[in-house]
């Protein structure tokens, strides 16, 4: 089994590469096709509630709402707490870090959700075509060369002339006796 990062060539049930370390432990499985057909099986074995962090990014009218009145409920424990409960006085006010954190969700998910309705109700214009801008003009086609005796300097026709130019070589040309 050779390395993908170095190609030096390891045995088979090598974990790491000999030379550059690299795992390689997974390679046999990549190369065969098992491992995609594991991974995809244990994505469908997946059943139930989402994850905490798959939870996180859902975005709806309700999780606005509950977090929201959660905060707001919460203000009003810390309230209840610093005036009934028994020595609520030296820590109610704890309870405002749970009621900022729901109270900033909820406000941060409602604006989110009108940030995407306004964006589906807009229309998106189709974008017009621009080539991509290069330091080099385009090419001339040989209709757009500009007439003779306008006096315009026309590009010369050898890259190595044009070189040669710019570098102020003299260039040897023939003698011609007049």
């Amino acid at each position: 089994m050779f390395c993908p990062k170095c190609a030096t060539q390891n045995l088979e049930d090598a974990k790491f590469c000999r030379s550059c370390g690299t795992d390689i432990s997974l390679l046999p499985q990549v190369m065969t096709g098992q491992l995609a057909s594991r991974l995809s099986a244990a994505d469908d074995t997946r059943t139930g509630r989402p994850g905490r962090r798959e939870r996180r990014d859902e975005v709806s009218i309700e999780r606005a709402v509950r977090h929201l009145f959660m905060g707001v409920a919460f203000f009003f424990i810390a309230f209840a707490v610093k005036t009934w409960a028994p020595a609520g006085h030296i820590w109610w006010f704890w309870m405002f870090l749970p009621a900022a954190g729901l109270l900033g969700d909820g406000v941060s998910t409602y604006l989110r959700l009108g940030m995407e309705a306004k964006n589906r109700s807009q229309p998106t214009a189709p974008l017009a075509y621009a080539p991509p801008q290069t330091s080099v003009a385009p090419p001339r086609t040989v209709g757009s060369l500009s007439p003779a005796d306008t006096g315009e300097m026309i590009p010369p026709p050898s890259v190595t002339e044009a070189t040669t130019r710019h570098l102020a070589v003299p260039v040897e040309r023939e003698r011609r006796d007049v």
